[in-house]
């Protein structure tokens, strides 16, 4: 069994990194939906863009 101050520890800990994560500025960007196109330009688009990365900014 835990001490109950180690359980409040706990809990106060969490308490705390919820309210830090919800004071952190956020900016949703939004998505562009394209239309469906037949599978020989799926395969095209997928060549062409090969050379792109995903960036994920962590503030």
């Amino acid at each position: 069994m835990l001490d109950s101050y180690i359980i409040e520890e706990l809990k106060r800990r969490e308490r705390d990194r919820l309210q830090r994560e919800r004071q952190r500025p956020t900016l949703e960007i939004p998505i562009v939906q394209h239309e469906e196109k037949d599978e020989g330009d799926r395969r095209s688009e997928k060549e062409e863009r090969s050379g792109n990365a995903v960036v994920h900014i962590d503030l």
